[in-house]
């Protein structure tokens, strides 16, 4: 008799399960991230930074290339002492510019995430909440997708206006 009843409540579950018809919703995030407010003022503060440091970048060149020109306006009266360390100035000022250019780009996208992120999560949570709202399984976003049938839900609407935008 009990197995008979766990059979039936099993039954009954899976029957009920399958009764409901299932939401799945898709998303453009990357329209969404496009229409962010802040999305403005990050990357305006990444472009600024960007070009403090392209800045820096500039002035190491420039003293690079004046340190070089004038090793090679003097070199035929330098002594091979002094012409050695020249040398190793100006092979040390590259290696510098290199290690800079290497730190910088790591900078930047250091930079750029920490601006950014805290969009993406802003974003994140919205669809989220959507999600809960309406009660959908999955949403899915649209820039992973190959393909989604006329059933699956546009949440793209839904997310813009808990997020205030248009």
């Amino acid at each position: 008799m009990k197995k008979l009843f766990v059979i039936l409540c099993i039954s009954l579950l899976t029957v009920g399960a399958f009764a409901q018809k299932a939401k799945f919703g898709h998303v453009n995030s990357n329209a969404v991230f496009t229409l962010m407010p802040e999305k403005q003022t990050a990357s305006k503060a990444v472009e600024e930074y960007a070009m403090t440091l392209e800045t820096q970048l500039q002035s190491l060149n420039k003293e690079l290339e004046l340190k070089y020109n004038d090793y090679m306006e003097k070199q035929a009266t330098m002594s091979p002492s002094i012409k050695q360390m020249k040398e190793e100035e100006i092979v040390n000022l590259q290696q510098r510019i290199q290690a800079f250019q290497t730190r910088a780009q790591e900078d930047m996208q250091a930079k750029e995430m920490e601006l950014l992120e805290p969009i993406y999560t802003k974003i994140q949570d919205a669809i989220k909440a959507v999600g809960e709202e309406n009660s959908f399984i999955f949403i899915f976003d649209e820039s992973t997708l190959l393909y989604h049938s006329s059933e699956s839900v546009d949440v793209t609407t839904m997310v813009k206006t808990k997020l205030g935008i248009k």
